[in-house]
């Protein structure tokens, strides 16, 4: 069982593993999401212009469209254990993306040809950007002014376009073959950073505008409470 104070500490590379194979294991919905796309969505949880609780997100981990599906844990140890770690693993995430953008790099596997027919193999950087843009889809109005703005809407494109490409025609152009496919993988990194960089600098904003306002209303409001009483 993890200990609380271990939440502050990144997953080790064995955490990972047990984290996968837990994933891909029987015990959960056959349309769980893999490390992959896990990797991807918490990125996007940690990143979004609002917090959003565990009871929420953690539905869409274990089924598509958060229906209602849970794993078969083997008891209050696992169950306690399995969540510590994806809390730690998006804990990780939010703290490379504040303070070590650098050092931040998607958790992508790398296919291998001979692990199963060439036309079934998922192409690379599709499960992290549909995990990232399901992240997105849990507060679509909520993210529209990132959309709203140019520049910041170019930072979201390559992640749309590895996430959709492959079905949506709007994209397909932009991941038909692996010289621009290359690309975009390469500029995930840059744009998840500016994209939690957005988010945290009209957090601040309203933070810094919001309080005053906030107490000018409650002060309002009392003064026209005194006068009704009055």
């Amino acid at each position: 069982m993890t200990e609380p104070r271990a939440l502050d500490e990144p997953l080790t590379d064995t955490e990972l593993d047990e984290l996968e194979v837990f994933l891909a294991s029987d015990a959960v919905p056959q349309d769980c999401m893999d490390l992959e796309m896990l990797d991807g969505y918490l990125t996007a949880i940690a990143s979004a212009p609002e917090q959003i609780q565990p009871s929420e997100w953690l539905l869409h981990v274990w089924s598509e469209g958060g229906k209602a599906s849970t794993p078969a844990f083997s008891g209050t140890e696992q169950t306690q254990r399995i969540m510590g770690l994806m809390l730690r693993h998006m804990a990780g995430i939010e703290r490379t993306l504040a303070e070590s953008p650098t050092r931040f790099k998607p958790l992508l596997y790398v296919a291998e040809a001979t692990a199963q027919p060439p036309e079934r193999t998922p192409p690379e950087g599709t499960a992290w950007c549909e995990g990232y843009m399901s992240g997105v889809k849990l507060r679509d109005e909520e993210w529209q002014p990132l959309y709203d703005v140019d520049h910041a809407r170019d930072w979201i494109f390559p992640i749309e376009a590895l996430a959709f490409g492959d079905h949506d025609d709007d994209f397909t152009e932009w991941v038909d073959s692996d010289e621009k496919r290359e690309g975009l993988i390469e500029e995930l990194p840059v744009a998840a950073v500016l994209i939690y960089r957005f988010w945290q600098d009209r957090r601040r904003a309203a933070q810094a505008t919001g309080t005053g306002t906030r107490r000018s209303v409650l002060a309002d409001t009392a003064r026209k409470s005194r006068q009704r009483l009055h």
